[in-house]
């Protein structure tokens, strides 16, 4: 008689059938990046095999897709739009996967973060910088990953550079404008020039202070805008910092 042997599950990380679907799912085709350097398969393929990696070997051989003009181009120092979409994909499996596989994921969105992006691709197509878009989803799974303590505290300390103020109230003082809102990230003392973006567009901002910083991450802050008039319709509008590469 012969012994029936189970097939070995799809996806050996802890990923949910609906969770590793994206990965298939998604047309990374339709991501625009540069010509010869930006590979739509190597994506799909470096995220399928990092959600199926069971150790370091397999974990580094899907990480050097991704890093070979996935998610970044290694060799020249950059990153690439696909790095947007497959960041919260990447966070996902660092949440369940392994130790190695945790240490890729995380290095890999580390890096996206610190490359500077390719001349043309600076932008998502809602005109956000993708360092300051990848850093969004780092802030929104900021209490899962600080429990990895050391592995993740360089995504962490990176990802807090990219603050943004969530706009909720806005009033005016003299020919400044007070807005109250919810800070993600950590933004410094110090004065720092700012974008405004708002209903798709971008304006900048020369002079953003700090007048009531936030006692937790993701608290109330109160900032004010030297020599600038904002109107009550920009509530809900999100201002970043505008030093982020570019």
């Amino acid at each position: 008689s012969h012994t029936a042997v189970s097939a070995e599950p799809p996806y050996t990380t802890g990923l949910t059938q609906k969770e590793a679907d994206v990965i298939d799912a998604f047309d990374w085709g339709s991501v625009p990046g540069p010509v010869d350097y930006y590979r739509a398969t190597a994506v799909r393929d470096g995220l399928r095999g990092l959600s199926h990696a069971r150790g370091r070997m397999d974990a580094a051989s899907a990480a050097s897709l991704l890093a070979g003009g996935g998610i970044i181009h290694d060799h020249s120092g950059t990153v690439l739009p696909a790095a947007v979409p497959a960041a919260p994909i990447l966070l996902q499996i660092a949440e369940k996967g392994c130790s190695g596989v945790q240490e890729a994921a995380l290095e890999l969105i580390a890096n996206a973060l610190d490359f500077r992006p390719w001349p043309g691709f600076v932008r998502t197509r809602g005109q956000v910088r993708l360092c300051c878009a990848i850093a969004d989803h780092v802030h929104a799974r900021a209490p899962a990953l600080a429990r990895f303590g050391d592995r993740s505290r360089r995504l962490l300390r990176a990802a807090r550079e990219h603050w943004r103020v969530d706009v909720e109230e806005i009033h005016t003082e003299g020919t400044d404008t007070l807005v109250f809102g919810t800070m993600a990230g950590s933004l410094p003392v110090v004065p720092q020039a700012a974008e405004l973006h708002f209903g798709g567009s971008v304006a900048g901002v020369s002079t953003l202070t700090m007048e009531y910083p936030a006692v937790e991450d993701h608290a109330q802050v109160c900032v004010r805008l030297t020599s600038t008039k904002l109107s009550k319709t920009h509530s809900g509008a999100r201002l970043c910092n505008a030093s982020c590469g570019g």
